[in-house]
């Protein structure tokens, strides 16, 4: 679900019969306070519109709450792209990712994806072997957007999609970045720690930014982030369902259960972080 800004107003405005305005009007719509501001949210770009145009009429008079107006005819506006410019981190981690799933198919060599690897891979004696990336710091963090399938792909781009957008239109590109880097290195430390292989995908940064919005909306209540009842249970449930060895047996696959766990863990960790560090002074 994507959510836009409305109106942002000083914290001392009344919103309650506005409010019942637009519900009357059935424009869905949430009210939070977000850094000393009230910001008004709706769940599309004409919905901004008819926000907007209905506050400038209660402004200049020539609107009074007690009227019922009838539903102002908005543009509709071919907002697709608009929608891409307000993720441009997302979106940027969706193309390189849809890059890397590419490159399994076109790098029959193996000339390439050892590049891009956590390991400096080689094969010795008909065995996959691998160095620690010293002087190598991009391999903390490519790794995240190798794919190895079709599923695996699109699994990992919707939900980077519906968790990652949350994130970066509430809080900016530098936070959804910041926290992208720092769970993909953790989370392929802690993969690369069991062993030799040739590892990749972005479940553990999304199991990450799950985490993270889960203790955010625990904490920070007033300024919560519109996930969807029961979706955070059923991603953990999937994540122990992964960690019993069930998807080897169905023939989908290994997958790197403990990129998964970390993630969630140091998502949950810059959470607490997050929503601590963020909180207002009484």
């Amino acid at each position: 679900m994507s959510e836009y800004i409305g109106l942002r107003l000083p914290l001392t405005a009344n919103l309650e019969k506005f409010s019942a305005l637009l519900w009357q009007l059935s424009l869905p719509h949430r009210i939070a306070e977000e850094k000393g501001m009230l910001v008004l949210w709706v769940g599309s770009t004409a919905h901004v519109e008819q926000v907007k145009e209905l506050y400038q009429r209660l402004e200049s008079g020539e609107l009074q709450l007690s009227e019922a107006p009838q539903p102002i005819a908005v543009k509709k506006t071919g907002g697709w792209y608009r929608n891409l410019a307000t993720v441009p981190v997302v979106v940027a981690l969706l193309l390189l990712s849809l890059a890397g799933s590419i490159l399994p198919y076109l790098d029959r060599q193996f000339e390439i994806l050892p590049l891009l690897s956590f390991y400096q891979l080689h094969v010795v004696g008909g065995e996959l072997q691998g160095d620690w990336p010293k002087g190598q710091l991009w391999r903390l963090i490519t790794p995240a957007f190798l794919h190895f399938g079709l599923m695996h792909i699109v699994f990992n781009s919707l939900w980077l999609w519906e968790l990652g957008g949350m994130i970066e239109r509430r809080q900016g590109m530098v936070r959804i970045l910041g926290l992208v880097l720092l769970i993909a290195a953790g989370s392929n430390i802690a993969q690369a720690m069991t062993g030799v292989s040739l590892f990749g995908g972005m479940s553990g940064v999304i199991y990450g930014l799950l985490g993270y919005i889960v203790v955010w909306n625990r904490l920070r209540p007033a300024t919560p982030f519109p996930l969807v009842n029961g979706v955070a249970v059923v991603m953990v449930v999937w994540l122990l369902v992964c960690m019993a060895g069930f998807t080897e047996l169905l023939g989908l696959g290994a997958v790197a259960n403990t990129a998964h766990l970390s993630g969630l863990v140091l998502g949950l960790i810059l959470g607490l972080a997050a929503a601590l560090l963020d909180r207002k002074p009484a």
